[in-house]
């Protein structure tokens, strides 16, 4: 009889290549990638990039928004 986990590969984190975490976690190479402390960074560093450009879009005034919306859509990156 042939044992199963000899075949099997050690799964690793993306980031900090370790082996042994409570919780394995999404990340941008897709899901269960990260180990727990790594994937806990990765969300937190996206959700800051995400409040900044929030903020950068608040900061321009009605003129530059509706330019960058007409942008946009002309270049079919946005469908309306």
């Amino acid at each position: 009889m042939m044992d199963l986990n000899v075949n099997e590969k050690k799964k690793c984190c993306a980031d900090c290549k370790t082996t042994k975490t409570p919780l394995w976690r999404g990340g941008p190479a897709g899901p269960k990638t990260l180990c727990n402390a790594c994937g806990i960074r990765y969300r937190k560093r996206r959700a800051c990039s995400r409040k900044r450009e929030e903020q950068r879009w608040k900061m321009l005034g009605e003129e530059e928004q509706a330019a960058v919306c007409l942008m946009a859509l002309s270049s079919g990156f946005v469908f309306a």
